[in-house]
């Protein structure tokens, strides 16, 4: 097995724990819908955080050949989906199945949070592109990169929900663009 299928081995496994978060949350959420009150920006919260997972494996893809590897890169992307996982877990609430949840208030009281893990997630997968690549990422994927750091800044530092409404579509567009970019690399 070479160095890259073992990385992308060892980054499949972390983000596949990140996934069975979100969908074991997402069938608990199900299980107790008669209890809770659900939100639109949690909701399209747990979708950013998938594809997220989703996409930055495939994103690793354009290292098979011609990256510089290392332990230290090797541990900088594995940063990614341990960030991802930390996100995965931190959306999806632990029920309350006395008193019900409120899915709105729960999104506002760790919307930063949310914010906060996916810029740390950005700024690490820039600096994986930066630390194999050794240049910065101008492609398509690099300006997405780039908007979406900003629009998280603005979610890290405003809890209105003008502000959260807008990033939350922004990052929705940025994901859908990702995956387009993706599919198009693959093709």
């Amino acid at each position: 097995m070479d160095k890259v299928s073992l990385l992308l081995t060892l980054y499949s496994i972390v983000a596949g724990l990140g996934i069975t978060r979100l969908v074991q949350g997402v069938t608990e959420m199900i299980q107790a819908r008669s209890k809770l009150r659900f939100y639109w920006m949690h909701t399209a919260w747990i979708v950013i955080i998938f594809l997220a997972n989703i996409l930055s494996w495939f994103a690793l893809l354009r290292f098979a050949k011609g990256a510089h590897w290392n332990v230290f890169n090797a541990m900088l992307i594995l940063f990614m989906p341990l960030v991802l996982y930390v996100a995965s877990d931190l959306v999806v609430p632990r029920l309350d199945n006395e008193r019900g949840t409120d899915l709105r208030e729960y999104y506002f009281h760790n919307c930063r949070w949310f914010a906060g893990l996916l810029a740390g997630f950005v700024v690490i997968s820039a600096t994986v592109q930066f630390a194999v690549a050794h240049q910065a990422d101008m492609s398509g994927g690099g300006v997405l990169r780039g908007i979406s750091f900003l629009t998280l800044l603005a979610g890290v530092s405003s809890r209105r929900p003008a502000v959260q409404a807008t990033q939350t579509l922004v990052l929705l567009a940025i994901g859908t663009a990702g995956a387009a970019l993706i599919s198009i690399r693959l093709m």
